[in-house]
């Protein structure tokens, strides 16, 4: 009843919301699901294991308690919705749906394992995604989480060293001074963490890994001290760790005395992990703690034998003699390294571009710094170098890719970007004060955050060259983290907490909005339009460019920025121009007008009452004199830096005053000022841009205005997969939310082709009715070569503060996992039919053969001599049958069952008795079945590929046909012979020991019984895929074996022939065949008595 009562107020209370416009409704208020944890987060933490993932959620919001979370469920129970999942990562996606219920407050879903995944093998797999909405299509309620699969996670099943209790860790934390974090590349939840300590004062090898993002209780600390000690022969005076790296499958430790590399993750865990010390051909005497490790996180996840992993050993401080410390560098599994090409003495660092497969070197050499590209041949670096190196004039702290896109990012003093693999670099940041010494990626919400060495943080995003400082430090003894969901953390150590952690989560959409980029230069405002403006920048010390800074403050990383004016106004920045007609100005930036700008108050400034009058003009400069004033009013020193504007003519920014009726102006474009022009009261108007201490103006990070959205069931960061001859196709949308502005076929979007030289990929710009950009991408492979290749489609003038301003994906030109050519028969055949069914044709005969138990093919010896080493429908506990020969019993292994003592041992599943493989053929029992003879029997081929239409297999992908147990009682009688397959036959007539054959038109014909096993191949060269595929074929009712038919046929006709011969004799000689009562005489003779006498 209490609950009936509750409901009906809910109703109530719902509908007076939606009747008062003043009151939130439930949608308005921020809620969120909350699942399997009583802990309230805005996103969701699920782990898989080897049981099912069961799930229980609940609404919750700030007004929400226990007492009515029932009343959410019941709420929207009642309307037929229900929560869906879904659930994706790079390669595959799935959406589960939740069940409805009125009697309880939550809503819960039951998952089987093998639903998500079918392996339960140790390997570096991505980590899910998780999407919780109301009902699957609705946007309500969307909240995000992830799923590890804990079951799978290399690094998880280990333990590193010696655990470490919750006790102990309050000894030696507090004589930390620096921390290193490395995260998982496929699961960014999973990270290792390396407290740095001062030499004297070290606490040996301290490691803390973590499967949550050491937000929760579950972190375990390790040391790894003994461990490493024990390579070393026992002297670990001064161990300490300098740097840490994970890897797919290693993880390496670089420690004073030396760089360890684990075991390999993924193999069988049998104690504590194991390390050993790698032997660098460096000095031993080398302080390693100069050393650092430059490192691209690379998920070896769906990643093929064409990929290896980079890593390299770096150092810019010098030693001894003004002497740098070699750079180093190796590839999985990081036994042999190799020095890097640089420039002479300098120092280096060098970073692998996996998409170009090329080896980036920065060198630093006095105040200079080169970027150099070298091709890489055999994993190793090429002295020809791919583009001319460029050439920084400061010396960077560092270099590293971001590991979502092709950006390549030097920083140091100035932060500079690359698209194009380090042909061509852009400025984004530049700092007079401090110096930018770490990037971190959160790749999720494709962000990019660099910190300085006095610990300020700048946010910027992928593809944009702008950024903006956050409101946020980071201490010495600190390190920023970004989990798998992109979600920045902070982290430190605490004595005081309960797992020795402080973690902070950082908000940069909360922390960038004071952040102003407005400098100490004159802005002089230009209208063009009614939503357009100019401002220049101007640049009064031009005069002597050696005493100040003449370069423009203004660059493309202000676009997308707004300019505000505190009197009113605002607009945002979408152009920058860096040079200027006018030699007085730097810089202009184009703006589009969201709020109108307010120009001075007549109060304040009542000049603007009066007529105004252009005098001399020399060059820029003019005279500007005021008229009819009065003798209170005029211009005053505190206009310098104002502008005068005037629509459709110059404006004029004040740079001196001669006295109260005239000033000297700059014009901001002096041909279309008229010499002893008037202007009217009403025709001109003062804007205050100046500078200094009471600047009126600043630039910051705008509100959201721009959307981005693709088309199609595709999310960022997927991996696709486009082979030889496929086009492929992507679409998406951009939009502008600010209203009553409209763009005329605007470009809002632009592309960044991570590797041009890999496909062919073109971009078609449109606009629909709306105005709204459209963009679609059209990508051709036409060239075989295996490589990857990313595509990001981003939104220059977007503000950082959108949550999609940018949109990656990569495109693999390499064969799909799940690509296959298939045989596919005339009448279909379901999975239950072959497994369970006894399907006939149009004529009622049956379509399957149940072979034998242990049964073999017969050979070219004879049908009861089977030389095959194939068993079909094996089973151990029962005789092989046909073994009359040494040569039978010879030959014939088990492959499924080997070792086994029945079939039930076998572990056959329904995909292995399915497979027409001879790998299965212990598990084969059901094959086609065709009655004799088959002549010209059509094998028709197609491409098959899951989300695709099946493609039917044709030139040039011509094909060999072998038969798997040598039987050769077979014939190929058709085949399309077109000019390409006669000249490719000659072409590879000496490299291939089989006939080539065009799929179209091919056909099969056969002169013998029972299993016939095809194996179809695509000639190499053709595809990047190893097409195979497998045909079985069982021919039944055939004639009887030779001789025998034939002595039937001979003895037959004998016999016919003698019957005929006696008939004609009679006939001709006229001989009287006796009658039936002749017989019956003779008989009655035969069997008569004769009495005694």
């Amino acid at each position: 009843m209490n609950r009936q009562v509750r409901l009906v107020s809910w109703y109530i209370a719902v509908g007076a919301a939606m009747l008062c416009p003043a009151e939130s409704t439930l949608e308005e208020v921020p809620t969120q699901f909350q699942c399997n944890a009583d802990k309230k987060s805005d996103r969701i933490r699920l782990y898989l294991g080897l049981e099912n993932l069961k799930i229980n959620c609940y609404l919750h919001n700030d007004y929400s308690n226990s007492e009515n979370q029932d009343i959410f469920s019941t709420l929207y129970t009642s309307k037929g919705l229900a929560p869906s999942l879904k659930l994706y990562n790079r390669t595959h996606a799935a959406v589960f749906n939740f069940q409805m219920s009125l009697n309880t407050t939550t809503w819960s879903i039951d998952i089987p394992r093998n639903h998500i995944t079918l392996n339960a093998d140790v390997a570096p797999v991505d980590e899910w995604y998780l999407q919780f909405k109301m009902h699957h299509g609705l946007d309500i309620f969307s909240t995000e989480g992830t799923l590890l699969d804990t079951v799978r996670e290399p690094l998880l099943q280990w333990t590193i060293g010696t655990p470490i209790s919750s006790s102990e860790v309050g000894t030696f934390i507090n004589n930390a001074v620096n921390l290193q974090v490395s995260k998982s590349p496929c699961a960014n939840d999973v990270a290792v963490l390396a407290p740095v300590f001062a030499p004297q004062t070290s606490a040996g090898i301290i490691l803390i890994v973590t499967k949550s993002g050491f937000t929760s209780m579950d972190n375990r600390w390790f040391n790894c001290t003994d461990s490493l000690c024990a390579l070393l022969n026992g002297d670990c005076n001064g161990l300490a760790v300098v740097d840490v790296t994970l890897t797919s499958f290693n993880l390496l430790i670089l420690t004073t005395r030396g760089l360890f590399i684990s075991e390999n993750l993924t193999s069988p865990v049998k104690s504590n992990l194991n390390f050993k010390k790698l032997d660098l051909p460096i000095s031993a005497e080398v302080d390693h703690s100069l050393y650092k490790l430059l490192y691209t996180p690379l998920c070896f996840s769906n990643m093929e034998s064409f990929h290896e992993d980079y890593l390299s050993l770096t150092s810019s401080k010098p030693i001894a003699n003004n002497q740098n410390l070699p750079c180093l560098y190796s590839t999985d599994p990081f036994t042999d390294w190799y020095r890097c090409l640089q420039h002479g003495n300098s120092s280096a660092s060098l970073i692998h571009d996996v998409q170009q497969d090329t080896g980036i070197v920065l060198s630093l050499n006095k105040n200079q710094a080169f970027v150099t590209v070298y091709s890489i041949i055999y994993s190793q670096l090429n002295k020809q170098i791919k583009f001319p190196p460029f050439q920084f004039e400061f010396l960077p702290e560092g270099i590293s890719f971001d590991p979502n896109s092709h950006q390549l990012y030097v920083y140091g003093a100035e932060v500079w970007s690359s698209e194009d693999g380090g042909n061509t670099f852009k400025k984004i940041i530049s700092s007079a004060s401090e110096k930018f010494v770490k990037l971190i990626s959160c790749v999720h919400k494709q962000a990019v955050v660099f910190v300085t060495n006095y610990g300020n943080i700048y946010f910027s995003k992928t593809g944009s060259l702008r950024y903006s400082k956050l409101n946020k430090t980071k201490s010495e003894f600190s390190n920023l983290y970004c989990d798998h969901l992109g979600s920045l953390i902070l982290l430190a150590l605490d004595a005081h907490s309960p797992n020795g952690l402080k973690v902070e989560n950082i908000d940069p959409a909360s922390l960038m909005m004071d952040d102003d980029l407005g400098f100490d230069r004159p802005l002089a405002l230009q209208y063009i339009g009614d939503k357009t403006a100019l401002f220049h920048e101007f640049g009064p010390y031009l005069a002597n460019p050696s005493a100040v800074d003449s370069s423009p403050k203004l660059s493309n990383s202000y676009i997308g920025k707004v300019i505000q004016l505190s009197s009113g106004g605002r607009g945002v920045i979408t152009e920058v121009y860096t040079t200027h007609i006018s030699n007085h100005f730097l810089a202009v930036a184009v703006v589009d007008i969201l709020e109108m700008f307010n120009g001075e108050p007549l109060i304040t400034d009542p000049n603007q009452s009066y007529s105004l009058t252009v005098r001399d003009v020399s060059n820029s400069s003019v005279d500007l004199q005021l008229y009819n004033t009065d003798s209170t009013d005029g211009f005053q020193l505190t206009d310098i830096g104002k502008t005068i504007v005037i629509p459709g003519t110059s404006s004029f920014l004040i740079t001196d005053v001669v006295n109260a009726k005239s000033v000297i102006a700059i014009s901001t474009m002096p041909k279309l000022v008229r010499k002893d022009k008037t202007y009217n009261p009403a025709q001109w108007m003062l804007f205050n841009f100046g500078f200094g201490y009471e600047r009126t103006w600043k630039i910051t990070e705008g509100e959201c205005r721009h959307s981005l959205q693709s088309f199609g069931d595709f999310e960022t960061n997927s991996l696709v997969y486009i082979v030889i001859q496929e086009t492929m196709s992507f679409s998406f949308k951009a939009s502008v939310s600010e209203s009553g502005m409209s763009y005329f076929q605007k470009k809002l979007m632009k592309v960044i082709v991570g590797n041009p030289s890999l496909l062919k990929v073109t971009a078609a710009h449109s606009w629909d009715s709306l105005g709204n950009h459209i963009l679609n991408i059209t990508a051709f492979s036409m060239f075989f070569q295996k490589g990857m290749t990313t595509i990001s489609v981003y939104v220059p003038e977007a503000s950082l503060l959108c949550s999609l301003s940018s949109f990656t994906f990569r495109l693999r030109n390499f064969c799909p996992t799940s690509m296959r050519i298939t045989y596919i028969p005339d009448r279909f055949i379901s999975s239950d039919e072959w497994l369970y069914g006894n399907p006939v044709d149009s004529m009622g005969n049956k379509l399957l053969m149940d072979l034998p138990v242990n049964y073999r093919p017969p050979s070219q010896l004879g049908i009861a001599i089977p030389v095959s080493d194939n068993i079909y429908n094996a089973d151990p506990s029962k005789p092989r049958p046909r073994q009359y020969y040494q040569i039978s019993k010879n030959t014939g292994t088990y492959k499924q069952c080997a070792g086994k003592s029945s079939q039930a041992e076998c572990g056959c599943t329904e995909e292995m008795r399915l497979s027409p493989l001879a790998a299965h053929s212990d598990c084969r029992k059901r094959v086609l079945r065709f009655l004799y003879p088959v002549n010209n029997f059509n094998v028709t081929l197609f491409l098959t590929r899951p989300g695709h239409d099946n493609q039917p297999l044709k030139a040039p992908q011509f094909v060999t046909v072998t038969e798997v147990n040598n039987r050769t009682n077979w014939r190929i009688t058709g085949t399309n012979a077109v000019p390409s397959l006669l000249k490719m036959r000659e072409y590879l007539g000496t490299s291939l020991n089989s006939t080539l054959y065009n799929p179209e038109g091919l056909q099969i014909s056969f002169y013998g019984s029972e299993l016939f096993h095809f194996r179809i191949s695509v000639i190499p060269g053709i595809s990047l895929c190893d097409l195979v595929e497998e045909v079985q074929i069982y021919i039944d009712g055939p004639p009887l074996a030779f001789p025998a038919q034939y002595l039937i046929n001979t003895i037959t006709a004998i016999v016919l022939g003698g019957i005929l011969l006696v008939v004609f004799l009679l006939k001709l000689y006229e001989v009287k065949l006796p009658s039936k009562n002749s017989f019956t005489s003779l008989f009655r003779k035969r069997n008569s008595v004769t009495p005694l006498s």
